[in-house]
């Protein structure tokens, strides 16, 4: 009893773990992608035109779980970044219907996010990196304003542990010189 019980556990996982790797399908990331998108604050971003600095785009919603701990993250690697030119923002894939922008400002002032918050409603700007919503997403732009692959999906790390990820990127990001004529 206890080694059938034991197998369909262990099928059960092994399944699942098949399942989450197909929704993990991330696109070949567009060379200069359309990154324009209206920020909370009434602005437009144009985030593939923000040469010279390093700019990391976390895609997400208010709905998932762990792109509330994401954020809080972010910002904790947005103050050890402060004297460096990265930029940092945050994108919502949520419909007006879903979320009003009221609603989204509350959500960003209660996890104290000080980076813009932006809106990808018909997720034009997501759908260019991947296939499937699995969120969060971050997608990092060198000062080149060209996509850095790969697309980070998901936050399956721990929050020290995908800091630090990050925090390696960014630093390789930082110290390539950009290319002549870009």
């Amino acid at each position: 009893m206890r080694t059938r019980l034991l197998r369909a556990i262990l099928m059960t996982a092994f399944l699942i773990g098949l399942g989450s790797t197909a929704s993990a399908q991330v696109k070949a990331p567009p060379t200069d992608p359309r990154m324009k998108l209206q920020g909370l604050d009434g602005k437009i971003y144009d985030l593939a035109d923000l040469r010279g600095s390093v700019v990391l785009v976390s895609f997400g919603a208010t709905w998932c779980a762990p792109c509330s701990t994401e954020l809080r993250a972010l910002q904790e690697l947005l103050t050890e970044f402060r004297d460096k030119p990265v930029k940092f923002f945050w994108v919502s894939v949520e419909r007006p219907e879903e979320i009003t922008n009221a609603g989204l400002k509350r959500y960003a002032r209660e996890r104290k996010v000080t980076f813009p918050v932006l809106r990808d409603t018909g997720k034009m700007v997501f759908l260019q990196f991947a296939d499937r919503v699995r969120l969060p997403m971050i997608v990092l732009l060198n000062k080149d304003g060209r996509v850095d692959a790969p697309v980070q999906l998901g936050m399956s790390t721990p929050p020290e542990n995908y800091k630090a990820d990050l925090r390696v990127r960014l630093n390789k990001l930082l110290a390539r010189t950009t290319e002549p004529g870009r």
